[in-house]
């Protein structure tokens, strides 16, 4: 979708796409969407995954800067390829400010909680509790209608995350640091999110996103030069979490998060992340023989349900 000017007298340039189909069965396009909402969340657990492997080779700034580098050069180089322009001014400084904070903030957030010994389920849950605090900001902001049975759907899916995930957490103060960041990354996607479809709505996926990640890349080399000396194991083994952190997570999973905030509410979209604590758990028992209890899989149920309740937001 091309970009779209902000704000003034500024002229968007022009973007070469594909011409929408406005025939397409309701149908198809419902699929679609379901589509969209499942590899969303499937993507978007797949983080805590190949972040907790990636951080077994780099520090956390040092990884976010190799992903979010690696992921905007990638997407400048199609951009460059299909010659399409990038955004400039306010377009350019907007998209800037919401990559810093849903991709700087939030990911690095997310890699130095866990590096410091909270565990992966509890960080899952901390930061699905973005549903709730968008949609609290999204209803004086972006001035959504937020339904009484769409902010019980919430709760219910905060329950269900919280039922889920507490067999086995400890935390100890010496966790706190931890929690603190995971906290202040949950403060990045929320706010980040906000601004995204306020001021971005109509980004362009490659260029637009391109931006974003390498304004992440350059907020988080900072921290990686000054406070970690760029540490950073460069291994067979690293090479997999990292190429999958930079272009599945950074490039699809953020893409689909775009793609469906710019067709619906805040509040529908950002429901979905209930799920991600669930889905993280299937794909550890999965990948790294971690086992499911019964907690887990009543956690998920409840938090199934209460995801279809909260997207039946009124237009």
């Amino acid at each position: 979708m091309p970009n779209s000017p902000v704000g003034g007298s500024e002229r968007a340039p022009a973007v070469r796409h594909l011409p929408v189909t406005t025939d397409e069965p309701p149908s198809a396009r419902r699929s679609a969407d379901l589509a969209a909402r499942i590899a969303l969340v499937v993507v978007w657990s797949s983080g805590f995954i190949s972040g907790k492997l990636g951080l077994r080779h780099a520090a956390p700034y040092t990884f976010a800067t190799l992903r979010f580098a690696i992921a905007g050069a990638a997407l400048l180089g199609v951009a460059a390829l299909r010659r399409e322009p990038l955004p400039r001014g306010r377009r350019l400084l907007h998209l800037a400010v919401a990559g810093a904070l849903v991709q700087a903030v939030q990911f690095s957030s997310i890699y130095m909680g866990m590096d410091l010994g909270v565990p992966s389920g509890l960080a899952a849950l901390i930061i699905a509790l973005y549903p709730l605090t968008a949609s609290l900001l999204a209803v004086p902001l972006l001035h959504e209608r937020v339904t009484t049975g769409q902010y019980l759907g919430l709760v219910l899916g905060l329950g269900g995350v919280a039922l889920a995930v507490s067999d086995g957490i400890d935390v100890s103060s010496d966790d706190l640091l931890g929690l603190g960041f995971l906290l202040f990354g949950l403060l990045g996607i929320s706010v980040g999110t906000i601004y995204q479809k306020r001021f971005c709505g109509r980004m362009d996926p490659v260029g637009g996103n391109a931006v974003q990640l390498l304004a992440a890349a350059l907020v988080v080399l900072v921290p990686a030069l000054l406070v970690e000396g760029w540490d950073v194991d460069f291994t067979a083994s690293y090479a997999p979490a990292l190429l999958w952190s930079a272009l599945i997570n950074s490039i699809v999973g953020v893409g689909l998060l775009y793609r469906l905030l710019q067709r619906h509410g805040t509040s529908q979209v950002s429901s979905l992340f209930y799920l991600v604590p669930m889905c993280t758990a299937v794909l550890a028992a999965l990948l790294l023989g971690q086992k499911l209890g019964p907690l887990t899989l009543g956690g998920l149920l409840l938090a199934t349900a209460s995801t279809l309740l909260a997207s039946r937001v009124r237009r």
